[in-house]
Formats: structure tokens, sequence, C-alpha cells
């Protein structure tokens, strides 16, 4: 598991004042393209801005897909290839790379339980930081038993982790306020380790839908 990250409560809801974002999706096809799929705005939990936001048309994992940060300044992020795409290039607002992702196909065919699900790589295609899955028991990992944490790592260091958050601000009281709280349902979410924020907004953003998919199609 990822360490030194505090997540208490089973409903997803954090009790220290760790950098968190919060993934909320909405749906208005007013105005948008036949295959609009939802939009997206990642949240800073604790302020309630609003730091990047993308309306998706289609899947993620195909689409090349505009990103607008909280200064309005717009983001694009690309796969490699229409079909079957396995890597993907975030670009800045100048154009240049910002973040690649990477789903480490190789690893995957060599070792079924190879445990990075993307690796994020810098401009000159090095690796800055991997997502990964935090089971370390490998019967759990063979039979598919769900995690509920994903940890971000910078070389073996955990620097976040992907969470649920309630979406019920208020806690969870007796069986029917726990039972209200679970049919509120959840947001993806990351939590970080230090005093900021992981990772950019913009970046976290891309990340998260894709991971979204990508955690999906393997499942099924």
């Amino acid at each position: 598991m990822v360490a030194n990250i505090a997540i208490t409560s089973p409903e997803g809801k954090t009790t220290m004042d760790q950098p968190t974002y919060r993934l909320r999706r909405s749906f208005n096809k007013d105005g948008q393209p036949k295959n609009y799929s939802g939009s997206y705005q990642l949240v800073d939990e604790q302020s309630q801005a609003v730091l990047a936001s993308c309306h998706l048309c289609g899947k993620a994992v195909f689409a090349e897909l505009e990103t607008v940060d909280a200064w309005e300044n717009v983001w694009r992020l690309a796969p490699n290839r229409k079909v079957m795409p396995s890597h993907w290039t975030l670009s800045d607002p100048a154009g240049c790379v910002a973040l690649q992702f990477d789903q480490r196909i190789a690893g995957k065919i060599v070792n079924p339980l190879y445990r990075t699900a993307l690796a994020l790589l810098d401009e000159d295609g090095d690796e800055a930081y991997r997502l990964v899955d935090p089971r370390t028991s490998i019967p759990d990992r063979i039979f598919g038993v769900a995690p509920g944490e994903w940890g971000v790592m910078f070389g073996d260091r955990p620097v976040a982790k992907l969470v649920r958050l309630a979406r019920n601000a208020e806690p969870a009281k007796g069986v029917f306020g726990k039972l209200r709280s679970l049919l509120a349902g959840t947001d993806q979410g990351m939590i970080s380790a230090g005093a900021n924020h992981a990772l950019p907004a913009p970046v976290t953003l891309a990340m998260l839908l894709l991971f979204a998919e990508l955690s999906e199609t393997s499942a099924g």
C-alpha cells in the first residue's frame, strides 16, 4: 500500500488536510458533437477551485482531448495511433511535450502480474512517475481482487494515491446514514503525500481519464 498518505474513513473522506483532487463528471449535450460522452472537472477539494476541465467525445484513449486549466490555457492529449493506442502525449499550452503516458505493454506480455498500469514519461522518454497496483499478494492479483487504491510512485517513493471519494460531504451516521452515503456514490480522486499536489491538474485529469478506461478494459 502507499505509505504516509492518510485515508481514514471507509466512505472515502479525508480527515487530514492533504492536497486532494476530485474528478467530477457532468453531462450536457447542448452544442456538443454526437459522440459527446461527458464533461469533466478536476477540483481542488480544499478550495473547491476548478483547476482543469474538458469535454470528452468518444473514449479518452482514442480522443484528441483538449483540457483547459485554471488560467484558460489549453493542453492537448493525443494517442500514438488510432487503433489500439498504447502511448499518449500531453502537450502544454506552448505545444511542448509536458508528459507522456505509456502502458508498458512489453512488461505485461512478459509478466502478466506486471504492476505498472501507466508509466509517466518526461519529454525525453525517461520515467518520471508510474501508476502501480499496490497489491503484493500474488493470489489476490491472479484472482482479480480489485484494489481500493493505486499508488503514484516517484522512483521507490510513493507521492500520491488514487482513491474513491464519497459525494456526500456529511459524515455517515447510523445504518440509514451509511446507506444514503453509499447511494450518493463516489468520485475518483487523488490524494498527495506532500504539502502540494504531486502532479499538475491537467496531467492528473488526463491520467485519471486514461486509467479509468484502461482499467475497465483490462477487467473486462
